[in-house]
């Protein structure tokens, strides 16, 4: 993509004017100006360098742009360079050749995924205990995650996308206290998904009845013994029954578009013995200590050397805590431990390619996973002193080792009032936070099919003619780019207030917008007799500011994945794709491309309109937002 290769050319012109004039340690950093009636580029180098060299910004800048243009009429892309008083250099595009060669690549296939391979990073998200379906908190995370491992592998990472599965956990074992000790069926009803019958009816059961039956709690210590002890009766059933669960949360994250490349098990991280090694090592380091008194007496704990609060890491009874099987798990993904693990295919039906397990037996498959050079861990904000305790121990074992173990945290989701109530929660404010201890939440199957139910309406209205199976495959894109596009344009810092109409919109900042632009481009090319094609005059031709504004909003697509890849904020490709396409909307309802009289004219447009729909189909891409021809 050619907005960088201008950059480029900008920052070495701009350096070698500086250097010309004796200015060698001023640097070259541009930024995009406020807009474009300064041009396609700005330095504040002027501005920077005025005190010491004794200048005014303004008569520096003029001395650094003049010596800027000499310079410039060697390159390629740089049109026009003009300073500006206020110290500022501004640097205007080529418009023909850049119009030229941005196009002509993209429609060449030039989409910014030619790149060296570079580090193998580990992407853990989703992480969904396998006793109850996806609600759309866990589908925050979920979007958030696959979309950064889309974004990590546009930038030519050797992605692992991995989905630690806690099957050894209390929310589990109250699942099978349902089963074994309440008597409840241990298949779903006729009709009912596996993962919601087990949440929504086991598993709230079951925590409704420790309140009234206080010795059925015991029997949640026993299944928790038989379950970390992974031989025997019931811990074969349980295996057994967290598989089905898994299988049905897995058709769930497939529908949304997330695929993974390995499922790590809790209860083989626990058999695996790494963290018995690392509990060792951290004794004799004398960074863990046994508590002889107080309220802690008994346990493990490891001392926050900031604030002096101590985190119990083994219970006394001899059980580690979450966070104590959290810190193998991250030496194991950044290469800190060996590797006790084999791998096999765990399922071979995941779309895209298959999925794979740990095991402990001996795995057949010739794969290998962890050692990681940077693995990121997509977990809840309200986990992050978790989190920092992890990289602390981790920094134990290897200095600078927590600069490589990065927490993606993300806020909470929350229903709209409207949104509540069409799923039959009434509520006073006008947003609710959801809530499993009260029941207030919601299921994304549930949420997906409601937005399915309306966009299925509104795409008969428009086609009346179409078959069935077409329109609910419309609906079902539409339903899933609400839904995604909705939980990834927000800051993953801040709290989203969640509303399926402002959602399902097909004008604004939405998920179907998007695919709606994409479809009307594509409808541009369906209809032409012309072809889509450019040469250097017809380029010279595309003179509109609506055309010069898309054609740099395309091809800076790469920019927007580096700002994603070093923030880990797939945001900045929503915000990427929303602005293409308000770009390439304005451009249609201002300039004919069809009804252009012109040859040369109209056949540039359409090239124009083919890159641009093909980019804003990659950008779509990256964050998992479904590409259709018609809607």
């Amino acid at each position: 993509m050619k907005f960088l290769d201008f950059q480029a050319e900008v920052e070495e012109t701009l350096a070698s004017a500086c250097r010309a004039l004796g200015y060698k340690d001023a640097g070259a950093d541009v930024s995009l100006p406020p807009n474009d009636s300064y041009g396609d580029l700005a330095s504040a180098v002027a501005i920077r360098i005025a005190k010491d060299a004794g200048r005014s910004p303004g008569d520096l800048a003029v001395e650094i742009g003049a010596k800027a243009m000499d310079l410039a009429r060697r390159t390629k892309y740089i049109g026009g360079v003009s300073p500006h008083k206020g110290g500022f250099v501004n640097f205007g595009i080529n418009r023909p050749r850049f119009l030229l060669d941005a196009i002509n690549g993209i429609l060449a296939g030039d989409l910014g995924t030619t790149r060296e391979k570079g580090e193998v990073v580990a992407v853990e998200h989703t992480n969904v205990n396998p006793n109850k379906a996806l609600h759309i908190g866990h589908a925050r995370n979920l979007v958030l995650g696959d979309s950064l491992v889309r974004v990590m592998r546009y930038l030519g990472q050797r992605v692992q996308a991995l989905n630690y599965v806690d099957d050894s956990g209390a929310q589990v074992a109250d699942i099978i206290v349902g089963f074994k000790f309440m008597g409840l069926p241990d298949e779903a009803p006729p009709g009912a998904k596996y993962d919601v019958y087990c949440g929504d009816n086991v598993y709230s059961r079951v925590t409704k009845e420790y309140e009234t039956r206080p010795s059925l709690k015991e029997k949640q210590s026993l299944v928790l013994k038989e379950i970390e002890k992974g031989s025997g009766e019931l811990a074969e059933y349980t295996r057994g029954i967290v598989r089905k669960i898994l299988a049905a949360q897995l058709s769930t994250c497939w529908r949304l578009g997330a695929t993974y490349d390995l499922l790590n098990w809790e209860s083989q991280l626990v058999h695996s013995g790494m963290w018995e090694k690392i509990f060792e090592s951290l004794k004799k380091m004398g960074y863990v200590r046994l508590q002889t008194q107080g309220e802690n007496e008994g346990c493990w704990v490891i001392p926050d050397p900031d604030t002096g609060e101590e985190k119990v890491v083994v219970r006394s009874d001899g059980t580690a805590v979450y966070v104590a099987k959290d810190i193998p798990y991250a030496a194991w993904k950044i290469g800190l431990i060996g590797d006790p693990f084999g791998y096999e295919v765990y399922s071979g039906e995941q779309p895209g390619g298959p999925l794979y397990s740990t095991t402990l037996s001996g795995g057949k498959a010739k794969v290998h996973f962890g050692g990681a050079e940077l693995a990121v861990s997509v977990i809840d904000a309200r986990q992050s002193y978790l989190q920092k305790i992890v990289a602390k121990v981790l920094d134990k074992f290897r200095e600078g080792a927590s600069r490589r173990y990065v927490h993606r945290g993300y806020e909470v989701v929350a229903l709209s009032k409207k949104t509540a109530s069409q799923l039959g929660f009434g509520i006073d404010g006008e947003f609710v936070h959801m809530s499993g201890r009260k029941g207030l939440y919601v299921n994304v199957d549930t949420v997906l099919d409601r937005l399915k139910e309306k966009a299925k309406a509104e795409t008969r209205r428009r086609n009346l003619s179409e078959a069935e199976g077409w329109v609910d495959e419309v609906a079902e894109a539409v339903a899933v780019a609400a839904l995604r596009y909705e939980l990834l344009k927000q800051d993953p810092d801040k709290m989203i207030v969640f509303d399926m109409d402002d959602a399902l919109q097909f004008q604004g900042d939405t998920g179907p917008y998007l695919v709606y632009t994409y479809a009307r481009a594509r409808r541009i090319l369906g209809k032409t007799e012309g072809r889509p094609r450019i040469t250097l005059e017809s380029a010279a031709k595309l003179g509109k500011p609506q055309e010069a504004r898309l054609a740099k909003k395309m091809s800076m697509l790469d920019l927007a994945a580096e700002t994603a890849g070093e923030f880990l904020s797939p945001r900045e490709i929503a915000k990427f794709a929303h602005e293409l396409a308000m770009d390439f909307n304005d451009f249609y309802e201002s300039v004919p491309v069809n009804q252009e009289p012109d040859q040369d004219t109209r056949d540039a447009r359409l090239a124009l309109v083919d890159a641009a729909s093909r980019v804003l189909a990659e950008a779509m891409r990256l964050i998992g937002v479904p590409v259709k021809e018609r809607i």
